[in-house]
C-alpha cells in the first residue's frame, strides 16, 4: 500500500478538471480502478487500445519579473549587479523573456509496449498529439509566478475527435515528464468526460516515481512501473476480461481500492531483450518525424525515414540524480543476433537514418564498435544522442593510465569493461575513428560539470572534470568531423551526509569549461539546470527544497529548487544559464533553439 499523499502537483491556474470522478477525487473520494464492463472477446471483438502523448507547454518568463524577484532576493550585492548587467545585456538583444525550448521525439515508450500488446492480439493505435500537433501554439494560462505557459499540440478538440474515431476499449497515457504533469492528468480527464468507462492506464518516467501522485490527482485507474513491456498486456487481459484473474496478480503496477492505493511487486528486470528488440513500426507514422529536424540538430539526409532507436538499455553508473537504473535495470545489449534483425527489418520499412537513444552505449565500448560497423555495413548516417559517456572517451586515451582512470572513478567497477577494451588495444581516437567512418555525423557527449564534489556527491567519475583530457577528445570528435553537443549541468544539490550545494562560483566555473570546449571545436554546448526526478535515488531527500508546482520547476531548464543555504535562487540560476548558451555559442544559436526546438547543429559531411 502506498502513502495516500500528493506530492507534486501542477499549477493553481491551470483550468480545473471537469469530469465526475475528477471532481470526487478533489472532494476526497477515491473511487475503485475500473475494468470493462462487458467482454468484448467473447462477442468476438479485437479490444482497441489507444496510446497517447499528451499536447506539451513550455514556460515564458518575463527579465522584468526575473529582475524584480532578484532585486528583492539577492543579497550579494556585487552578483545582483552583474546579473543587472546580464538583464540589459538581453535587452540589447531585443529579448525579453527567457523561453523554454520546445521539445519533443518518437514515442519509443509507447512504442514497446504497443508492439507488446499487438502481439498478444490487441487492435493498437498510437496518437503522439504532441507532435502531429508541433506548429500549433498557443497561450495557454499564467502561471501563479507569473510566467505564461504555452501550450503546443493538438487542442482537446482534436484529441477528443480522434478518440471519439477510434472508439478504444482501453487508453494508455504516457507521462515521461514531471514537468508535463499537468498535460498528461488534463488528457485523462478528457478520456473520462468522453467516456468514464474507458480504463486509463498510466507509464513514463513521473509515473514510475509518483504512482500515488498520478492515482489520486487524475482520474487515472492503473499504474505501470518499471519495464512495462510484459506488465500491460497482462494487464490488458484483465482488464478486457481475457483473463479471470485479479490485477492484484500482476506485477509492476499500482491501482485504486477500497479508498487506498494499492502497488503490487515489483517486476524483475529482463535478463534477455529478444522480445522487445524490434518494435513494429507499422504502429507510428515514420513520416511525422523524418523533417529537417531532430532532436539533437539537423538531419543528414534530405530525404527517406527517420528512426530512433536503442540497441541497449539500462545503466550501471546509478548517478544520484538519474531514474535510469530504477526503471531500466542495469545495462544490457541486444544482442549481435537481434541487432541484425533490427536493421535489416529497420530498412525494409524505409529507414535510412538513425538515432541512438541508448543511455549508456560506451558502458561496454566492445559492443558499442559493434553497433558502429553494423550501421555503417547498412548504410545509416547516425547520431549518438543518448550520449557518449566523457569519462569513457578519457578512460580510453593512451596517455591516460589504468591507475588514473581506477583513481578519479567514483565506483572503477563502473569502467571495468572500459578497462578491459583499453588493454585489448582499442583507443579513443580508434573508436571516434570508426564511428566517423561508419556513418556518424552529430554525438551528445555527456560532460556534466567541471567540479570534482559535484561528480563526486552524484557517483559519477571526476574524469568529467579533467580539463586536458576532455579537450583532447572533443579536438579528436572536431577532428574526425562530427558534430559535438556537449552537455553541462549547473547547479548541484546532493544530499550525501550533508546537503552539498554548488556556490555560484562552481556554477561560474562549469560555464567556463563550457566555453573552452566550444573553443576546443564542441558544435554546440547546452547547459541543464539540476532538477531533481521522482524515482531517481535523491528524489525523496531533495523534494523537501524543491517547488511543488511541476509547472514552475521540473523542466531542466528553469530552476526547481532555490539553494537551501541561500548561494543562490532559481531566478538568479536561470537567468545564468540563459546567459550561458548566449555567451558560449553566440545569439544566433540561442535564437536558433527556441524557434527550431532543437540544437543549433548543422550536417556535416560523411567520411563514408
Amino acid at each position: 500500500m502506498l502513502e495516500q499523499k500528493i506530492k507534486l502537483r501542477p499549477d493553481r491556474s491551470r483550468p480545473s478538471l471537469k469530469s465526475r470522478i475528477s471532481k470526487r477525487l478533489a472532494d476526497g473520494i477515491v473511487d475503485d480502478s475500473i475494468t470493462l464492463d462487458y467482454n468484448p472477446w467473447i462477442k468476438g471483438e479485437m479490444p482497441r487500445v489507444l496510446l497517447i502523448i499528451p499536447p506539451y507547454s513550455r514556460i515564458s518568463r518575463s527579465l522584468e519579473l526575473i529582475l524584480q524577484n532578484l532585486e528583492r532576493d539577492e543579497t550579494d550585492k556585487t552578483q545582483l549587479s552583474s546579473d543587472r548587467q546580464i538583464v540589459s545585456e538581453f535587452y540589447k538583444y531585443g529579448i525579453t523573456h527567457i523561453d523554454e525550448m520546445k521539445r519533443a521525439g518518437m514515442p519509443m515508450g509507447l512504442l514497446r509496449i504497443g508492439t507488446a500488446a499487438k502481439r498478444a492480439g490487441y487492435d493498437v493505435k498510437i496518437l503522439d498529439a504532441v507532435f502531429e500537433g508541433w506548429t500549433n501554439e498557443r497561450r495557454y494560462f499564467e502561471n501563479s509566478e507569473g510566467s505564461e505557459i504555452i501550450s503546443y499540440g493538438l487542442t482537446n478538440n482534436q484529441i477528443a475527435d480522434r478518440i471519439k474515431l477510434f472508439k478504444p476499449h482501453i487508453v494508455g497515457i504516457s507521462i515521461a515528464y514531471t514537468h508535463q504533469w499537468g498535460n498528461a492528468r488534463e488528457l485523462a480527464d478528457l478520456v473520462k468526460q468522453i467516456d468514464e468507462k474507458i480504463p486509463i492506464i498510466m507509464g513514463g518516467t513521473h509515473a514510475h516515481g509518483l504512482p500515488a501522485d498520478v492515482l489520486l490527482d487524475s482520474p487515472t485507474d492503473y499504474v505501470v512501473f518499471g519495464q512495462t513491456d510484459v506488465t500491460f498486456p497482462e494487464l490488458l487481459d484483465i482488464i478486457s476480461g481475457r483473463e479471470a484473474k485479479d490485477v492484484s496478480s500482476i506485477k509492476g503496477i499500482a491501482y485504486k481500492k477500497n479508498g487506498m492505493i494499492e502497488q503490487t511487486e515489483k517486476r524483475d528486470f529482463f535478463s534477455r531483450l529478444d522480445s522487445i528488440a524490434i518494435p513494429d513500426l507499422s504502429l507510428i507514422n515514420l513520416g511525422l518525424y523524418s523533417g529537417r529536424f531532430h532532436s539533437a540538430g539537423e538531419r543528414q539526409l534530405d530525404d527517406g525515414y527517420l528512426l530512433y532507436g536503442f540497441t541497449t538499455i539500462g545503466c550501471n553508473t546509478r548517478c544520484t540524480f538519474c531514474t535510469i537504473p530504477n526503471i531500466q535495470g542495469p545495462w544490457l545489449s541486444i544482442g549481435k543476433q537481434q541487432l541484425n534483425r533490427y536493421l535489416e527489418y529497420i530498412k525494409s520499412q524505409g529507414v535510412c537514418e538513425f538515432i541512438i537513444e541508448d543511455d549508456h552505449l560506451l558502458h561496454d565500448p566492445t559492443w558499442a564498435m559493434t553497433v558502429f560497423n553494423r550501421l555503417g555495413e547498412n548504410n545509416l548516417p547516425y547520431v549518438c544522442e543518448g550520449g557518449l559517456g566523457l569519462f569513457s572517451l578519457i578512460s580510453l586515451l593512451p596517455e591516460v593510465s589504468e591507475d588514473f582512470v581506477t583513481e578519479r572513478a567514483y565506483n572503477p567497477a563502473v569502467l571495468k569493461k572500459t578497462l578491459k577494451a583499453k588493454r585489448e588495444g582499442l583507443t579513443a581516437e580508434h573508436l571516434i575513428q570508426t564511428i566517423a567512418s561508419t556513418g556518424c555525423y552529430n554525438v551528445y557527449l555527456a560532460v556534466e560539470s567541471a567540479n570534482d564534489e559535484s561528480l563526486t556527491t552524484s557517483h559519477k567519475p571526476k574524469l568529467n572534470a579533467e580539463e586536458e583530457y576532455a579537450i583532447r577528445v572533443v579536438r579528436l570528435l572536431a577532428d574526425a568531423g562530427i558534430k559535438t553537443t556537449a552537455g553541462l549541468m549547473l547547479g548541484f544539490i546532493n544530499p550525501n551526509g550533508r546537503v552539498y550545494v554548488e556556490s555560484r562560483s562552481q556554477i561560474e566555473k562549469s560555464i567556463a569549461y563550457g566555453q573552452i570546449l566550444r573553443r576546443a571545436g564542441a558544435s554546440f554546448v547546452n547547459p541543464f539546470i539540476f532538477t531533481p526526478l521522482p524515482g531517481a535515488p535523491h528524489f525523496d531527500r531533495l523534494i523537501e527544497y524543491a517547488v511543488s508546482n511541476t509547472d514552475i520547476g521540473y523542466s531542466h531548464e528553469f530552476a526547481t529548487i532555490d539553494a537551501p543555504n541561500g548561494e543562490w535562487t532559481r531566478d538568479e540560476l536561470n537567468l545564468l544559464r540563459a546567459y550561458s548558451i548566449i555567451k558560449t555559442n553566440g545569439i544566433k544559436d540561442y535564437l536558433r533553439i527556441i524557434n527550431t526546438g532543437t540544437w543549433p547543429v548543422e550536417r556535416t559531411k560523411l567520411l563514408l
